[in-house]
């Protein structure tokens, strides 16, 4: 396996710190709730992962960056309510020397609100075992895409996911698993995700590890830009099998840190590139 499957990758380091808290099986108590604020921050990659296990040389350099905020909000007892909301920057720079193409359109920048995500969450089982169920909405993208840089700030489609999920706490220990299907508009693909997480608290740090995966099924019918007219950004057939880690430092009870990282076992169509997530948490009525 290439060494290269060891980077961080870009897109699961946008995604993967508010996901996998969204996939938990534990809903907020009526009126309590949690506040995310996180940076995520994509160094310039020229590789993507290809679809037959080869590297996609892109024409020109890409870096993506964000501000999200991420809430959860207890609508009753054992429903909540979960929003995030990204604001992007992408931008495509200089030439990439490594690229042998001709007549390389131009670079560029765009900004805008990404792929807004509304959700609920309902806890139908509690005790030794919790269960629950979930259902996101995620919008398309606010901003529009330049087709000639192709910049885009997220998906020109609208996602619906429901999921399932199941855990258990040991207090200081736990772990989750889940599952669900995503049905997104616009003529892109379906895919199927899956995925879990288990931590051990530390002190005030929780330390965890967790997988997550999303499994293209290919039934979509739209075409990505062709080179040099090509980014790779928000592209249909996206997929992965991930792992990483993930800590939160509560610095006071009800206000916190924390940081996210991944790696791929598998991957296509995502960016080769180191990436940061960091953010700072508060929550009330726990």
């Amino acid at each position: 396996m290439s060494l290269l499957r060891f980077y961080l990758l870009a897109t699961l380091l946008l995604s993967s710190c508010w996901m996998t808290q969204a996939q938990s099986p534990w809903a907020r108590s009526k009126g309590g709730g949690y506040a995310q604020l996180s940076w995520n921050y994509i160094p310039t990659y020229t590789n993507l992962f290809g679809e037959d296990g080869t590297d996609v040389v892109l024409s020109r350099e890409v870096s993506e960056r964000s501000l999200q905020f991420y809430g959860e909000y207890g609508l009753a007892q054992k429903t909540s309510l979960m929003v995030a909301l990204p604001y992007v920057w992408n931008e495509r720079g200089e030439v990439n020397p490594k690229s042998n193409l001709v007549n390389i359109s131009p670079g560029g920048e765009i900004s805008g609100l990404g792929n807004t995500t509304i959700g609920l969450k309902h806890q139908f089982l509690s005790g030794k075992l919790a269960m629950a169920g979930n259902l996101r909405v995620q919008l398309p993208a606010g901003a529009s895409y330049q087709q000639e840089s192709d910049l885009r700030t997220g998906f020109d489609a609208a996602t619906i996911i429901p999921s399932l999920s199941a855990g258990m706490g040991f207090g200081i220990t736990y772990w989750y698993a889940y599952g669900g299907y995503g049905y997104r508009t616009n003529n892109y693909t379906h895919f199927v995700t899956f995925g879990g997480e288990a931590g051990l608290k530390v002190g005030k740090v929780w330390v965890g590890a967790f997988t997550e995966s999303i499994i293209p099924l290919e039934n979509g019918s739209v075409e990505p830009a062709k080179e040099p007219y090509f980014t790779g950004l928000f592209v249909d057939n996206q997929g992965w099998v991930s792992y990483g880690v993930k800590a939160s430092w509560a610095i006071l009870p009800s206000l916190g840190i924390n940081f996210s990282g991944a790696g791929a076992a598998w991957a296509q169509n995502v960016p080769k590139s180191p990436g940061i997530s960091l953010g700072a948490w508060y929550r009330w009525g726990q």
